[in-house]
């Protein structure tokens, strides 16, 4: 008969389980990167009223919580101003590392620098994934964004697309002039000064860098549509091979003048104003860290302040065979366990692994029209368990009136 007074009282405690998960669940609705919690339940084992190993005639004692497993179907996604805010679009989790080099593993990709130049969470732990700056590492360790820099790159071919006046008169002048760079970055004006010729259609030149005169001259000669010749060539130019600041420029003091290459910009002789209409080269100065992209595959590109875009970094992602396994350790943060297996590591994109989308989060996965219909069949349960308390409780006042 008493039975059933335990039978109700571990019903009024999976009840109460329950509604501490579910409350759980309401409470994080806004933190980033949260995987609801879910309760599930058994049965006690039961009294064979017959004493045999019968199926027949057995009673329950009860229920009791088997397992509270963590729900990891994706959140929706909120986007947010910050390139370094990033979410996983399918399977995988992030990995950060914290000061003792321990390895956890989440959801929630609000990551930003720290002032060590760490690419680092809310908790202040490191992002792992590949450095690729310098020499690239295939080893995976913390991301560091610190002291990157654009190496500068000396100029070895530049070209202008101009147009030479084929009306100018006779020793009138033209000048073209464009920045290009030596092997330490630093700038130099790189001069072409065209002089016209007597013989229609010719026009002489004569390049300087930095106002010194180098050993390229020459002359152009259109013929009457006003185009160069189909065997005009590009010429190579010759500097010193060490410039006053002790660098080079070109390829050992050879830089190429683009004329006719597929890229080159015409050069032309109508009869029109002279004008430059394009200028390039190959050169380029060093740049500092202006600001970060991060593409589907976790690739972390920066932009730098000399125009140049490079891939300074790689986001590594974790999943395992048993993600149910994990074990929560608070913060947004997972922790292996032998029932979780070991993390199988690799780049978003590959090998199952979800990509990664920049500038938003993934929320909670927390549906709460669901959470609300599960506790009021929890609030129901609990109070249906009580009442079963309260009525074996008169069944056994019924029984010790019965001496009376």
């Amino acid at each position: 008969m008493g039975s059933a007074l335990w039978a109700g009282i571990s019903g009024l405690n999976a009840s109460s389980k329950e509604l501490d998960v579910i409350a759980n669940n309401i409470a994080n609705v806004n933190t980033v990167g949260f995987k609801a919690g879910k309760a599930y339940f058994g049965d006690v084992l039961s009294q064979s009223l017959s004493g045999g190993s019968s199926g027949n005639l057995q009673v329950g004692r009860g229920v009791m919580v088997t397992d509270i497993a963590t729900q990891f179907g994706p959140g929706s996604f909120e986007t947010t101003g910050n390139a370094t805010d990033v979410s996983i679009d399918g399977d995988g989790f992030f990995m950060v590392d914290d000061t003792n080099g321990a390895t956890y593993y989440t959801r929630a990709g609000a990551f930003h620098m720290d002032n060590e130049g760490y690419l680092v969470d809310t908790n202040g732990y490191r992002v792992q994934g590949y450095n690729l700056t310098g020499e690239a590492s295939t080893t995976i360790d913390d991301i560091a964004l610190a002291n990157v820099q654009s190496e500068p790159k000396a100029t070895t071919t530049f070209s202008f697309g101009i147009n030479l006046n084929a009306e100018e008169a006779e020793e009138g002048t033209f000048n073209c002039s464009q920045t290009v760079y030596d092997s330490l970055g630093a700038a130099h004006t790189l001069n072409v000064e065209f002089t016209k010729g007597a013989d229609p259609g010719c026009w002489d030149f004569e390049v300087f860098l930095d106002g010194t005169p180098s050993a390229a001259t020459g002359s152009f000669t259109f013929d009457g549509d006003g185009n160069l010749p189909e065997t005009q060539e590009n010429i190579e130019i010759t500097f010193d091979d060490e410039l006053p600041n002790g660098a080079t420029i070109g390829d050992a003091g050879k830089v190429t003048w683009d004329i006719v290459g597929p890229s080159a910009p015409p050069i032309t002789g109508y009869a029109s104003t002279s004008v430059i209409r394009s200028l390039s080269n190959d050169g380029y100065a060093s740049g500092l860290l202006k600001s970060l992209s991060i593409d589907g595959e976790g690739k972390i590109n920066g932009f730098f302040t000399n125009g140049r875009t490079s891939d300074i970094a790689q986001l590594v992602l974790a999943d395992f065979e048993n993600p149910w396994g994990l074990k929560k350790m608070g913060s947004n943060l997972f922790g292996e366990t032998l029932t979780s297996g070991p993390a199988i590591k690799n780049v978003p994109g590959a090998s199952g692994m979800g990509e990664v989308k920049s500038n938003c989060l993934e929320m909670s996965n927390v549906d709460i029209a669901t959470e609300f219909i599960n506790m009021i069949t929890a609030q129901k349960a609990y109070q249906a368990n009580a009442r079963v308390i309260t009525t074996q409780d008169q069944v056994l006042t019924e029984l010790m009136n019965i001496k009376r």
